[in-house]
């Protein structure tokens, strides 16, 4: 009697000691399955019926859009007749079209000054929120505002500000002397005012990245660094930076797609949609000329893959060079 007892407790100890992972009972009348057995078979497609509906939204409206923006490229299609496939004559077209290579310039110039002073302004804008000071909070939110309204907004408003006699030029005069200046009408400004306010609307948001780089950096190794006699820069340079090192790659990538992908500003900001005389065209409106206002449709679908092999290679480039240095 005691040796039973003795036995039951053993296992009722191996039970709590070691309890099963998964306990299922079948609607059919099934009994338990342990750790290492597989689930039944129609306890496994309830999980894809579950997941069913959110796989056909995506390939609905993400997967086939790209597939179907691939086969277009390849075609020649107006939007009034069926395409006609035409293989590679597209791309081959693209070589030579002055538009295009226009474009293509004014991309990467706008690339430039919207990476590498995003990303360096950001990272400023981190460390100093950083800091404790009085009212950091609400200076912070006021900073973070531009990134609240949508791009359309936000253009429509610079437009009014960048008026040639508008508070832009007001504020110029003060030092310029000069009572009007064509901000938007010019071909040297007019490129340089869509670089600063899409800046000005995207440095808020990478800081926030920063910010949540710099929470995760130990503070004993600064205060370490701080008894060696490292000072504040030296902190900077030597604990922070490195560690920051995979969210400067983070904040680079998105930055140059984010800039690769730029159609709103130059749509609604610009004189004319790309004016003046092309020099704010960049490839993704172009993509919107060829295919809604030409009626080109499978050069703005060519246009657009040469847009992903483009994105896909600089980011490609910016992981292998991340890894190298890491």
């Amino acid at each position: 009697m005691g040796a039973d007892a003795a036995t039951r407790a053993a296992g009722a100890i191996g039970e709590a000691a070691h309890p099963p992972s998964i306990v299922t009972r079948l609607p059919g009348g099934g009994g338990r399955f342990s750790r290492s057995s597989r689930p039944p078979l129609d306890v496994r497609w309830w999980g894809l019926g579950f997941v069913l509906p959110v796989v056909v939204f995506f390939a609905t409206f993400s997967v086939f859009p790209v597939l179907f923006g691939f086969y277009l490229s390849l075609t020649d299609y107006d939007l009034l007749n069926p395409p006609l496939f035409v293989g590679l004559d597209n791309f081959r077209n693209l070589i030579g079209d002055k538009l295009f290579l226009t474009a293509l310039a004014n991309t990467l110039i706008f690339v430039a000054g919207a990476t590498v002073p995003v990303w360096g302004a950001s990272l400023a804008a981190a460390l100093l929120f950083d800091q404790v000071f009085r009212g950091r909070d609400i200076v912070k939110a006021i900073f973070f505002l531009p990134v609240l309204p949508p791009l359309a907004v936000i253009a429509v408003i610079w437009r009014l500000l960048l008026h040639p006699n508008g508070i832009a030029t007001s504020a110029a005069g003060w030092f310029s002397g000069v009572s009007e200046i064509p901000w938007l009408a010019d071909t040297m400004l007019a490129p340089l005012a869509m670089i600063v306010v899409h800046d000005w609307a995207a440095i808020p948001f990478f800081m926030l990245i920063w910010l949540a780089g710099l929470a995760g950096i130990p503070q004993e190794a600064r205060d370490a660094a701080a008894v060696d006699g490292a000072g504040a820069l030296q902190r900077f340079w030597y604990i922070d930076l490195p560690l920051l090192r995979p969210t400067s790659l983070l904040v680079a990538s998105l930055a140059t797609i984010n800039a690769f992908q730029s159609f709103v500003l130059q749509f609604v900001l610009s004189s004319d949609q790309g004016g003046p005389a092309n020099s704010t065209l960049v490839l993704g409106l172009l993509v919107f000329k060829y295919g809604f206002q030409y009626f080109r449709m499978g050069d703005a679908a060519a246009v657009s893959v040469v847009m992903f092999a483009i994105i896909m290679s600089v980011t490609l480039l910016q992981l292998r060079l991340g890894r190298r240095v890491y």
